[in-house]
């Protein structure tokens, strides 16, 4: 039978378990889900240790009971919080981000938890709401994004309301497949498509291939940002929805050089162009707007994919298209150059691509 030292009352207790082996016993406070601060007992084996161990644990355990317990969170609901939020912390981030968690919020997060009280809302019940997301055959890469948006709502609610923890972390998200197989085109693929596509989007393709740039980049471009003598590049913001705004990530405010045979469709777009004037965009609407990435796509480039017998095309596909010429060159040449502009021109060529 388990023997036990006797403590005087709120001290805890060692008790000897037997074979060598020692556990200990003591109580901490609590607050139950009204708030009220309860206490409870917590017990704990310690296995094979010394008394002097085991009373070290054991007060150790108590110090921490004694500290005071974190201020109840305010009754509050999901929407509140979500409305503060998208007050105080919605405006610190980029136009890209600001819309499509503003979206987030409207269409999925409010509809499901807004009225809900925010200590109210569970790891498991985000967890089975995950789950719903991919059974009702959402992208894993939807399904991320609105996990990060309800994440990013309740971070503050700690500091603001006293909610602790954060119930949307701990939240399994699982493998993330894409829902498209990446691909990235030949050099005879390029050929063919830029062949099959107009003068605006074929230069807009010519230039993204054999530059790399975002999608948003591209239709941020000005014709002040290009050097026609020297074909450099000047990436300087980048565009979403009618918002210009600095380049995606630190890096992004960089040079690049569009190679002598994509110039050539440069010129030629700029000398057909209504809107040349070194402020104008260079692929404006006829409004003198930026261009929509997602607009060609539809109109010119799915089109011609689908006469070609090729699988869709998007931005990140000739994007994904520069990274693995560039570093096809870089392997055949048995470095990576990094001390200047991106010497594209080299990649296309290196391929045999004359647009």
């Amino acid at each position: 039978m388990a023997k036990r030292e006797k403590r005087s009352y709120g001290s805890g207790e060692i008790i000897d378990l037997g074979c060598r082996r020692l556990a200990i016993r003591w109580r901490e406070p609590y607050r139950d889900a009204t708030g009220k601060t309860q206490q409870r007992k917590r017990f704990e084996t310690l296995g094979e240790v010394s008394r002097r161990e085991a009373a070290k644990i054991l007060n150790e355990k108590l110090q921490e009971a004694q500290r005071p317990l974190e201020p109840a969170p305010e009754p509050i609901t999901f929407r509140e919080l979500a409305e503060k939020w998208r007050e105080h912390i919605l405006p610190t981030y980029k136009a890209s981000v600001r819309i499509y968690r503003t979206t987030a919020l409207e269409t999925h997060l409010i509809p499901k938890f807004g009225d809900r009280m925010i200590q109210d809302i569970t790891t498991l019940e985000i967890q089975e709401w995950v789950s719903d997301l991919r059974e009702k055959k959402y992208s894993p890469n939807t399904v991320e994004s609105l996990h990060r948006a309800l994440t990013s709502v309740f971070n503050p609610a700690k500091a603001w309301f006293g909610l602790t923890p954060n119930p949307a972390h701990g939240v399994l998200i699982g493998r993330l497949k894409p829902v498209r197989q990446k691909w990235a085109l030949t050099a005879a693929q390029a050929c063919a498509l830029l062949a099959q596509l107009k003068l605006k989007a074929r230069t807009m393709v010519a230039v993204d291939l054999t530059t790399g740039l975002r999608r948003g980049e591209l239709e941020g471009l000005q014709w002040e940002h290009l050097n026609f003598k020297t074909g450099e590049l000047r990436i300087e913001q980048h565009h979403y929805r009618g918002h210009l705004d600095e380049p995606k990530t630190e890096a992004g405010k960089r040079r690049a050089i569009i190679p002598a045979e994509v110039m050539s469709l440069v010129r030629e777009w700029k000398r057909v162009s209504k809107r040349t004037k070194p402020s104008d965009f260079i692929f404006a609407t006829r409004k003198g707007k930026p261009p929509s990435g997602n607009l060609i796509l539809r109109r010119h480039v799915y089109p011609a994919c689908k006469a070609l017998g090729f699988p869709r095309a998007s931005w990140l596909t000739f994007r994904r298209t520069f990274d693995n010429w560039l570093q096809k060159r870089n392997s055949r040449e048995g470095h990576c150059r990094n001390d200047g502009p991106c010497r594209s021109e080299d990649a296309v060529r290196l391929h045999g691509w004359h647009g």
